[in-house]
């Protein structure tokens, strides 16, 4: 079975390719596939000299905007979510899409601004026959179950990715982002899934984890990476990951 890698970048979060890769190649052999929403020219041939590109066509304005949202949920999610939840929309509900163009057998999807801090190996082995995904369970939300879509493991043609794909096309406006609509697919209770320890997915937010094997640093720390850098640079300065942003 070909297992790889699959990350997306449009051109606001490419320069978080050559930080995210040089982690990722220093632990990890397997293929990645690089699916392009806007990069730059320049970017998109750097991509292509470290793995396969694939483009992202035919899906540019799909996405609801502030003026077609409800008030009081619009008011809501800028509560909720500590970035730009507009502008991060446009990225987050070309996940699927973008898993969907995924080239592997078994495929890890990683969102751009997670850290590989180990092999995924051990990721790869959490994979059972009879399951669509497997995927960590985002314990910060203030919802009552609700599951993160940064990090997932899944099979390719997975009947679930059409599912969420089609959610996130037609119904975007009802959600604050492609895992809301992930979520409420797997709560309908038809879809099996694997939930994983939260290392394979741990979210910076919540303060640092030496046993992380992906830690994903989120809305605050992308600003975070830009100023100080990730976990390796910390600890190469000899201390740990910022916690009082969290």
């Amino acid at each position: 079975m070909q297992k790889g890698i699959v990350i997306a970048s449009d051109q606001a979060t490419e320069w978080l390719l050559p930080w995210w890769w040089k982690y990722y190649s220093l632990y990890n052999k397997y293929p990645v596939a690089f699916v392009d929403l806007g990069m730059s020219p320049k970017r998109a041939e750097w991509c292509r000299k470290r793995g396969q590109v694939i483009p992202l066509v035919g899906f540019q304005d799909f996405i609801r905007h502030k003026e077609e949202v409800s008030p009081a949920v619009a008011q809501e999610w800028e509560a909720t979510y500590k970035g730009d939840v507009w502008k991060a929309r446009e990225a987050w509900f070309k996940k699927p899409l973008a898993c969907l163009l995924s080239p592997f057998e078994l495929t890890v999807w990683m969102d751009i601004d997670c850290e590989v801090c180990g092999s995924l190996s051990p990721l790869f082995e959490e994979w059972m026959e009879g399951i669509e995904l497997a995927l960590v369970r985002d314990e910060r939300s203030v919802e009552e179950l609700n599951f993160s879509s940064g990090v997932i493991l899944f099979r390719k043609e997975a009947p679930f990715l059409k599912r969420w794909a089609e959610l996130c096309l037609e119904g975007n406006a009802s959600y604050m982002g492609d895992q809301n609509a992930l979520t409420e697919l797997l709560y309908a209770g038809d879809i099996l899934f694997k939930e994983l320890n939260p290392i394979y997915n741990w979210i910076m937010g919540q303060g640092f984890n030496p046993s992380a094997i992906v830690a994903h640093w989120g809305a605050w720390g992308k600003e975070h990476i830009k100023r100080f850098g990730g976990i390796h640079e910390l600890i190469k300065k000899g201390f740990a990951a910022d916690r009082s942003k969290a």
